[in-house]
């Protein structure tokens, strides 16, 4: 969240304190503002991304590349004529970042491994979507401490269902935030 409006302060020139906790109330008005002022939806990613996320938690590696190949396609086609000067450059950075996770997690079939390491950075690359452009959907933060020294991802359900482990340690994780 910090890096988002410390972006938005680089673009718009607000002040705010990187390192703290809290934000301007410019650029809380900018946040509120950024979800107001667009017709774009993050719905088609968000539900790309879950079901990635699904798959890898069924350690379906070859629909887990399907539906990273289809998440692609979708961020290929994002429109954002409907967004303001200042919102554009952030959805690109984060649509170039999560094409080059899909990317890895599509070539990647039957490579599990590999295919979790890029979920991990889609992960954090969807998550900064929700929190800058909102989200329609009810959504959970979920984090596993044993993935790479701690991980999260994101769930459209309250059951935590691992997709860093799958069967292996399928309910390893707690919600850490729910997003609506």
């Amino acid at each position: 969240m910090k890096t988002v409006f410390l972006l938005i302060n680089l673009v718009l020139g607000f002040c705010t304190v990187v390192n703290g906790q809290s934000e301007t109330a410019s650029s809380k008005a900018f946040h509120e503002t950024a979800i107001t002022q667009t017709t774009f939806t993050t719905s088609e990613i968000v539900n790309g991304y879950l079901k990635i996320k699904n798959a890898l938690v069924k350690s379906d590696s070859k629909n887990a590349a399907q539906t990273a190949t289809a998440l692609e396609n979708t961020l290929k086609n994002i429109n954002v004529s409907q967004l303001t000067a200042a919102q554009k450059p952030l959805l690109v950075k984060i649509a170039e970042e999560s094409q080059k996770q899909s990317k890895v997690i599509a070539a990647n079939s039957g490579k599990l491994d590999k295919q979790r390491k890029a979920f991990q950075q889609l992960s954090q690359s969807i998550n900064e979507l929700v929190t800058t452009f909102g989200t329609s959907q009810k959504l959970y933060q979920d984090f596993c401490p044993m993935y790479e020294g701690g991980s999260f991802w994101l769930s459209e359900t309250k059951d935590i269902k691992n997709p860093y482990y799958g069967n292996q340690m399928l309910t390893c994780g707690k919600i850490k935030e729910t997003i609506e």
